[in-house]
């Protein structure tokens, strides 16, 4: 099985690519590609996936090593030699001042490895001997030294833009090393104007390089990815939690790869691209179903949540081999400086499959836009027999305690992991309610061919977890349970779930039990006992079945109740005067004899003020019955 076409390369943003007087270059904060043009004058060119390019031309005063723009895109920052930066204030209309004002390296012996705007004028160099931190002042054309920390470092990674939404300045997060070779990493943070030195990571023995190790923002979170490679083969990669003030390893990906890897994320997704294979496992942190036997200090293993993949063009399934001149960013970028392309990575859920039906539900419910794939799936699932009740109870419960988490947030059910490894439970993106599962997945389940037995089951599934969570259950849930038990004759489950719990009581329910009286006898004493547990009285039980039709129910309860005698005939005859005329028939007849037995006479008393109903008796029964005498008698 393979989920071909899930993920997929956007049309391509062209620009002019690498070549003798031309340079290409990635800014991963900002997501925008930068081809500079060099021969008497430096043209550049900005470019970001879905956005208008941006154009400037400055005096060329030798080859760029790196430029960027601030988050805000209202300063031009360019480096050309080791120990400083050059920049130019942007105005209103998008055009460069051609002014520029320079930072010099605080140690001007040490070369700046590179750098990241940390805030709209503020921004972090890191150099040989550590981190500094300046304030770019643009309407001054000014630099200001604000402080520094210092480290040995041989290289470093930076987190790439964060989610908008995101609490935490998770951009802001940086990891040293010493050595080229190194088996610890440093951590560091900065926030508001201050660098916080994190606790370091200890490898215990293995050894990474640069390309081993990258920041990740997940479900709005930061996490050190560390790859494990022993004899030249990819083992695990683990994810270290940046917290504010600690450095955790929460997670555990299982893998077992050779040659080039290159590691994206894409709606809360971590991709891993094997491009020796030309091919991708998708892990999701947030889906692990954990067992009561983990132990809370160990990371979190995972497996990858669907099959392996590959990467495919846009609206086509045939599996693309990943090009060697790919250069892959994050957070979904990549990038082909030697045909001039750029790519970002989308996902079409509905092309997702999955063995196990329980992931595939874990996978929707956690992403953006996957409400109604979800709802397919289930669908599916249902008319699917191989699908067993079970796999069925662990979808509920994962959707129903995703639903009882958005409507009472920060209360946790104790049915959610919380807090295992530092890591907080995660609110899915999807949110189902009982109304959507019963119109896209039960109501049309019949007449597409469902079994009714298979329908009722996966039914009594959601019933339980609903118990289980203490939510009650939709009316149109509960009348569908009941219809079923009657088509099924499934009546003493029916009355079991009643009994226990699982069918909530209502007034309404009662009315459809008092209904049942002829093909299931206990069902009249159900429904008493249910309205005793509600706490109403009988007479409105009674006004309930007079109104959707049910008489003879209605009086039958009457009767039950002490009330045969005094109950008003009028009301029961009004109602059952818009019946079929069999219950008219036996409801003016039922009253007729209760006035025989009490007054000796099957007569309505004036006062009763039902002489309408005797007219209507005579008109459908008496009348029609002397007219077949007389046409007999004549002939």
């Amino acid at each position: 099985m393979n989920s071909l076409g899930l993920l997929e390369l956007s049309e391509p943003v062209s620009f002019d690519p690498v070549g003798p007087v031309t340079s290409v270059f990635f800014d991963t904060k900002n997501q925008q590609v930068f081809s500079v043009r060099s021969g008497g004058a430096t043209g550049i060119v900005a470019k970001t996936p879905k956005k208008q390019q941006k154009t400037f031309v400055l005096e060329d005063k030798g080859p760029v090593l790196s430029i960027k723009l601030s988050t805000n895109q209202k300063i031009l920052s360019v480096q050309r030699k080791k120990n400083g930066l050059d920049f130019h204030n942007i105005d209103g209309a998008g055009q460069v001042d051609p002014q520029e004002y320079s930072l010099s390296a605080k140690n001007k012996g040490s070369g700046i490895l590179g750098y990241i705007w940390t805030g709209m004028e503020e921004l972090a160099t890191i150099s040989e001997v550590g981190i500094d931190i300046y304030s770019i002042l643009p309407a001054k054309k000014m630099v200001k030294y604000i402080r520094s920390s210092n480290t040995s470092v041989s290289w470093f990674v930076s987190c790439p833009s964060s989610s908008p939404s995101s609490s935490f300045p998770s951009s802001n997060i940086i990891v040293t090393a010493s050595k080229t070779e190194t088996n610890s990493l440093q951590v560091w943070s900065i926030s508001s104007s201050n660098i916080f030195k994190l606790p370091g990571i200890d490898l215990c023995g293995s050894v990474v390089t640069e390309k081993d190790v990258s920041l990740l923002t997940v479900y709005e979170q930061t996490f050190i990815r560390v790859n494990l490679v022993m004899e030249g083969v990819l083992r695990g990669v683990q994810l270290y939690s940046a917290g504010q003030d600690q450095v955790t390893l929460t997670h555990q990906l299982a893998v077992s790869l050779t040659g080039l890897i290159a590691v994206q994320t894409l709606d809360n997704l971590i991709l891993l691209h094997s491009l020796q294979d030309s091919s991708t496992q998708i892990f999701d942190i947030a889906c692990s179903r954990f067992t009561q036997t983990q132990l809370a200090s160990k990371p979190l293993e995972h497996e990858p949540i669907l099959p392996e993949t590959s990467l495919t063009e846009k609206g086509s399934c045939v599996p693309l081999e990943y090009a060697p001149s790919w250069v892959i960013f994050l957070p979904n970028i990549l990038v082909d400086a030697r045909h001039g392309d750029m790519w970002s990575l989308g996902l079409r859920l509905r092309r997702a499959e999955c063995s196990d039906p329980v992931d595939l539900c874990l996978f929707h419910l956690h992403r953006a836009g996957g409400k109604p794939h979800l709802l397919d799936h289930l669908k599916q699932a249902l008319r699917d027999p191989s699908v067993s009740l079970s796999k069925y109870s662990l979808m509920f419960g994962e959707i129903m305690k995703s639903y009882h988490q958005h409507m009472h947030p920060g209360e946790l059910t104790i049915l959610q992991t919380v807090g295992r490894s530092g890591l907080a439970w995660v609110q899915p993106a999807v949110v189902l309610d009982q109304s959507d599962i019963f119109t896209a997945v039960f109501a049309p389940a019949e007449k597409e061919g469902v079994g009714l037995v298979r329908l009722q089951g996966v039914l009594v599934e959601l019933l339980l977890v609903l118990t289980s969570l203490k939510l009650p259950a939709r009316q149109f849930i509960l009348e569908m349970f009941i219809n079923l038990a009657v088509k099924t004759e499934q009546y003493y489950q029916m009355h079991q779930y009643i009994q226990y719990g699982v069918v909530t009581d209502s007034k309404h329910l009662a009315c459809i039990l008092l209904s049942l009286e002829s093909v299931y006898p206990p069902a009249r004493q159900i429904a008493l006992d249910m309205m005793s547990r509600l706490g109403n009285s009988v007479e409105e039980l009674i006004e309930i079945c007079l109104s959707e039709g049910k008489v003879v129910q209605a009086i039958n309860l009457a009767r039950d109740c002490g009330f045969g005698d005094t109950m008003c005939a009028r009301k029961y005859l009004e109602a059952a005067k818009n019946q079929d005329t069999l219950t008219f028939f036996n409801v003016f007849s039922y009253f007729e004899e209760r006035n025989l037995r009490l007054r000796g006479s099957a007569r309505f008393n004036s006062e009763e003020k039902c002489e309408r109903f005797v007219n209507r008796f005579k008109e459908l029964f008496l009348l029609q019955a002397e007219v077949p005498q007389t046409t007999t008698g004549g002939s």
